[in-house]
């Protein structure tokens, strides 16, 4: 990770918001960029996906929220917003998760290190998003450099959710169908990192 002050006129990456564990297709969107910034200064967005993420259920797709320390007063920067100390919550997501994924392919391969993650968040809720990210590219071999630093919202890069139009394996489809705007999480335990990676560098392609 790389924390930088550079003068904006000096900026050359893409600036994306910071999402916790973020949807499949925004995933594809930062393996497509060769630098890519993000700023604490921020505001954090209650209603966006900075501290929410959405999982496969046997219902359907369920919504994972991660708590903010401070109740509902939220009007503060992503890199001063703290996480709810564990276990109150994180042990119930862990508990979530393992019930509904424990039939996936791959849900024993990321086990663990899904676990640790899950139990054992940061402090800081851009802390913990940066070290899921970086998990993340780390295990799908897929190199990347962020850097932290303050940017003008008029160079915050536009990212504006796409269904998935191109459906990959998932193990409740016989009774759903594909279901979309999934955690990159789904998709993982679905298809281990090899095919993974290889998904989503095909959806690179045209995100």
């Amino acid at each position: 990770m790389v924390d930088a002050h550079v003068n904006q006129s000096d900026l050359g990456g893409y600036h994306l918001p910071l999402y916790c564990w973020p949807e499949v297709s925004w995933v594809a969107k930062l393996m497509h960029l060769k630098e890519v910034c993000f700023d604490p200064d921020a505001p954090f967005v209650k209603a966006g996906g900075m501290n929410r993420y959405r999982i496969l259920d046997p219902g359907g797709s369920l919504l994972m929220s991660l708590p903010i320390a401070g109740g509902r007063s939220h009007h503060q920067s992503l890199g001063s917003t703290r996480l709810v100390s564990p276990p109150s919550w994180s042990t119930a997501h862990w508990k979530r998760l393992q019930n509904t994924y424990r039939r996936a392919p791959y849900f024993d391969y990321w086990s663990d290190d899904f676990e640790n993650l899950i139990l054992k968040p940061d402090a800081f809720l851009l802390d913990y998003n940066l070290r899921v990210l970086d998990y993340i590219m780390k295990k799908l071999k897929h190199p990347w450099a962020p850097q932290r630093m303050r940017i003008e919202r008029s160079r915050l890069m536009n990212w504006n959710q796409k269904p998935l139009t191109l459906p990959y394996y998932q193990h409740f489809e016989d009774r759903l169908g594909f279901v979309s705007g999934l955690s990159i999480m789904d998709l993982l335990v679905q298809c281990g990192p090899s095919e993974s990676k290889a998904y989503l560098l095909s959806l690179s392609k045209v995100a």
